[in-house]
């Protein structure tokens, strides 16, 4: 009797999401992307022009060299990374029965269950500062700039200072994780923990083009776009087209996405 108010309750709050979603997804539809699409309509190409008063306040497109003028600082673990953005992400060690026993299992591995690396979760952001030619980039700005990389390019010497170590594991698509350097030397155990970075791949010196309202010599956020920050200097076309508003694809995501909520937490009602 337990279990059937547990599934009715997780039914409930699976379509309470999926009438989130849906909602989200039509008012991005149907309210935020033509309001987005209507404001990049008026907005000043600067390209690598200087900054004009006159555009105070209003959405600029503007290409320029891009300066990292201070890397992003994870203050929990000391350990600063040469880029303007990152999302720390954790992995720890558990143990699961749901393996493939090969070789075969211990018979502490049979009771237990063998250690494997769980699955991956992002614990927090951080983020440095920079510019893009003359102007400086907010805070709100940045916090948009999309992570397209994972960071691999640690300094030993800055991981020794930390008591962590570069391990790369290829087994999975972030490959470059760091771990405690006590863990390397003994076996696996667990609760142990490693962690990888989400970073922008944007270096000191690449040319960029960036979308942004204009605040004296500051870029800040503009909302409902893709794409702040992008490689190269871009027309005015390929910017819009590359950072502006979110396109059909993603639309139709959404609205399917809200559709499985909906109809799964359906199910799980009507089987109780």
């Amino acid at each position: 009797m337990f279990v059937k108010i547990l599934k009715k309750l997780a039914g409930v709050i699976i379509i309470l999401i999926g009438i989130f979603f849906t909602v989200s997804s039509l008012k991005m539809i149907f309210v935020d992307t033509p309001k987005t699409k209507a404001a990049l309509k008026d907005a000043v190409y600067v390209g690598e022009d200087a900054i004009t008063p006159a555009n105070d306040g209003k959405i600029v497109i503007v290409c320029g060299t891009f300066e990292l003028t201070e890397p992003a600082y994870d203050d929990e673990l000391g350990l600063s990374i040469d880029s303007i953005r990152i999302s720390r992400a954790k992995q720890t060690m558990k143990r699961s029965k749901n393996v493939t026993p090969t070789p075969p299992l211990t018979e502490e591995e049979k009771r237990y269950g063998v250690l494997r690396w769980d699955s991956i979760y992002h614990d927090k952001t951080f983020t440095g500062n920079g510019k893009v030619g003359e102007y400086t980039l907010s805070q709100d700005f940045i916090d948009n700039i999309v992570l397209n990389k994972t960071w691999g390019n640690y300094e030993e010497a800055a991981l020794d200072a930390i008591g962590y170590v570069y391990v790369p594991d290829k087994n999975y698509s972030q490959e470059h994780f760091i771990e405690p350097l006590a863990q390397t030397q003994r076996d696996d155990r667990q609760d142990d923990y490693r962690y990888f970075y989400d970073a922008a791949s944007f270096e000191t010196g690449q040319v960029v083009t960036a979308i942004g309202i204009q605040d004296g010599q500051t870029l800040k956020a503009v909302s409902g776009i893709t794409d702040n920050l992008m490689e190269n200097a871009l027309d005015r076309e390929t910017a819009i087209k590359q950072g502006g508003a979110p396109s059909a694809g993603t639309h139709i995501f959404s609205i399917v996405f809200s559709i499985l909520l909906l109809f799964g937490g359906a199910v799980l009602l009507i089987k109780q």
